[in-house]
């Protein structure tokens, strides 16, 4: 077990090294993936909202307490303008994360797809989960809050 998390960790740390670094006001980079109920979404058809956008794993134990707050706050601004995508960097069976996904309540969009995460990991510089940017107007605005910053910076922008 810790050498496939070695395997994982290191496999997104040498993505990383050949990402762009993105930093605040950096045009968010635009994807197209297929949500866990089979829809193709694209980043860009929601930059007329707030995006959280989250990456994850059913795997990783910040990620897991992190999830009550991600509840709060997709109940809290849920008829704002405002959207969660989370994008899990998953190593398991992919019905086990939808079904996790479902038992936990975590109704917003979901991308649990091997190696559509791991592409969109490399090009978002991701090397460790969870790690979160704040989207607005296509635009990054934050980047790895959690908790109640978080809570309040989607408030702010929101509003």
């Amino acid at each position: 077990m810790r050498k496939l998390v070695f395997l994982f960790v290191l496999v997104l740390l040498v993505l990383s090294l050949s990402a762009q670094e993105l930093n605040l006001g950096d045009r968010a980079i635009d994807f197209t993936a297929v949500d866990i109920n089979g829809n193709e979404i694209k980043l860009s058809d929601f930059y007329d909202k707030v995006i959280l956008l989250d990456f994850w794993g059913t795997w990783c134990g910040p990620c897991k307490k992190e999830i009550p707050n991600l509840i709060d706050i997709k109940n809290t601004f849920k008829n704002d303008d405002f959207e969660i995508i989370s994008i899990a960097l998953e190593r398991g069976n992919y019905e086990t994360a939808k079904r996790f996904v479902k038992d936990k309540r975590m109704n917003w969009v979901h991308v649990i797809d091997k190696p559509k995460g791991i592409e969109l990991a490399q090009k978002y510089n991701i090397y460790f989960v969870p790690h979160v940017f704040i989207i607005k107007k296509g635009k990054i605005v934050a980047v790895h809050l959690k908790g109640s910053a978080l809570k309040s910076k989607i408030g702010e922008l929101v509003n």
